[in-house]
């Protein structure tokens, strides 16, 4: 089973730039961390991207650039915030492009 969650971003020295992280690791990949894309608000050129995520949350829009993916700590990553399983297509489409075959 996968997700794609909304957390707060809890990691002080990108929180003022990238105020969530979006978690995109599937379920079944249990290793204590969790792969998550940084999230920002949108509004510049470098949104239009196929490897950009873009989402409302709050009444406001946001990017996820799969370009900027890391690991934490599923402890420093709290409840979440939003669920946003509505993105998986976009997000499998993406990744598939990332990784070319």
């Amino acid at each position: 089973m996968s997700r794609v969650s909304l957390h707060k971003n809890h990691l002080r020295e990108l929180a003022d730039s990238y105020p969530y992280l979006l978690d995109i690791q599937n379920d079944q990949l249990q290793a204590g961390t969790r792969i998550v894309a940084l999230v920002r608000k949108s509004g510049i050129l470098a949104d239009i991207s196929i490897t950009t995520l873009t989402f409302s949350y709050a009444g406001e829009q946001y990017s996820a650039s799969l370009l900027d993916l890391l690991t934490v700590s599923e402890r420093n990553l709290g409840a979440p915030l939003a669920q946003l399983d509505h993105l998986k297509a976009t997000l499998t489409n993406a990744v598939d492009f990332i990784f070319v075959d």
